[in-house]
């Protein structure tokens, strides 16, 4: 009888060894993860800031140029001028469209904003197309 009661004692302690060892490991793989899911939120968060601070960049870089744009078509005449303002209208519209999907970008979550990255990137292509063939009728060299 104390031999089995020994063999059963021995086989608790054992298993509780054992049971604690896993926990061990549990907690220690669960702060594992806890850490990439973090290095992972911040390697996302310094991605979307690049991004954002680059499309602004652009942006700014032409609301520079816009203002000699518009001084040149002032300076044409005729259907000519009406046609370079409506582009100019359009390439307006454009910017203040890029504009406002930057700021919803700014908002979105870390995880839900690429979708609109490819957005962004598509409409600023469309744009500088736009802005580049104007100054293009205008003879203004980049």
């Amino acid at each position: 009888m104390k031999r089995i009661l020994l063999l059963f004692l021995a086989m608790i302690f054992v298993f509780g060894a054992c049971s604690k060892k896993s926990r061990n490991q549990m907690d220690q793989t669960k702060k594992k993860a806890q850490e990439t899911y973090e290095s992972a939120q911040k390697s996302i968060q310094e991605s979307k800031a690049d991004f954002v601070k680059k499309v602004q960049n652009q942006l700014d870089d032409i609301d520079k140029q816009m203002d000699d744009i518009k001084s040149k078509i002032n300076q044409k005449s005729g259907e000519t001028k009406q046609e370079l303002q409506k582009q100019w209208e359009s390439l307006k519209e454009k910017r203040q469209n890029l504009s406002d999907k930057l700021d919803e970008l700014k908002n979105r979550s870390e995880e839900n904003w690429q979708d609109l990255k490819n957005d962004i990137n598509d409409q600023l292509a469309s744009m500088k197309d736009s802005f580049n063939n104007l100054k293009d009728k205008l003879g203004i060299k980049s």
